[in-house]
């Protein structure tokens, strides 16, 4: 504890990466107002623990490299002037030029740090716009995919746009928030900052395995919840519920624990 405090005391946080961390609260926190609103708000507010670990894990990586250049005011004033407006598509489009522009200027961890940065901007703005641009195909592939499943377990399944329904089974609605490839990116890069630094080559099986198994664990919980209206209950609302969550957050830590050399 006494070499902690002194390490705590004379850490820098470089402008770039204050604007990186700015960001992430401001794309949050309508998320969090949003949750505090509701009837029954969530422990964690609407916040994916994922997502948590990945901006963690990005900003140590910026915060233990020697490595950072500092960025020129002409990159960070204009950024941070723009987390002024209360936007959260904004907030996640700075977070991706930035840590875009900082990735390039630096090397090694920080470069990592910077990098899973705009990642993570990205792949939320895919979450807040990207997916619903293109979620009318996407939600049917889902539905189509469970109709086929659910026959090959001896339901008579039929599939009308993002509608499954099985009448000897419980009919499904698949929507945006409980699709396969909504949150999907958010998974693959909380692998990725467990991961990281690594070469390419090291955290392509990485992306693979969690692509992979996010799928299957997303298919099976949408079909379970078509199984019967306990099952839907219960994975839904339930228990269940908890246990994907928990297996989700698993399945990441276990493909990147692989992911290391």
């Amino acid at each position: 504890m006494t070499i902690a405090i002194p390490a705590i005391r004379t850490m820098r946080i470089s402008p770039a990466l204050a604007v990186c961390l700015a960001a992430c609260a401001c794309g949050l926190i309508g998320r969090v107002i949003e949750t505090l609103r509701s009837a029954q708000p969530s422990l964690l507010l609407g916040l994916s623990p994922l997502e948590l670990l990945a901006i963690f894990l990005a900003a140590r990586l910026v915060l233990s490299s020697r490595e950072a250049r500092e960025a020129p005011p002409w990159v960070i004033w204009p950024a941070a002037l723009l987390l002024i407006p209360p936007s959260g598509a904004g907030a996640w489009i700075v977070l991706g030029l930035v840590g875009l522009a900082q990735g390039l200027r630096t090397q090694g961890e920080a470069r990592a740090g910077y990098l899973l940065f705009a990642m993570l901007g990205v792949a939320q703005l895919w979450v807040t716009i990207g997916f619903k641009v293109a979620s009318g195909p996407l939600l049917t592939l889902d539905a189509q995919l469970i109709a086929w499943v659910m026959q090959g377990l001896g339901f008579t399944a039929t599939r009308i746009g993002n509608v499954v329904e099985i009448p000897n089974g419980n009919t499904i609605v698949v929507l945006i928030t409980c699709a396969t490839f909504h949150r999907m990116p958010v998974a693959i890069i909380a692998a990725l900052s467990l991961s990281a630094p690594a070469a390419a080559r090291d955290l392509a099986p990485v992306i693979a395995r969690v692509a992979a198994g996010y799928f299957i664990l997303n298919m099976g919980r949408l079909c379970a919840m078509g199984w019967s209206p306990e099952s839907y209950a219960f994975m839904h609302d339930g228990t269940g519920a908890s246990l994907y969550d928990g297996a989700q957050t698993l399945l990441v830590f276990l493909a990147a624990r692989r992911g290391r050399p």
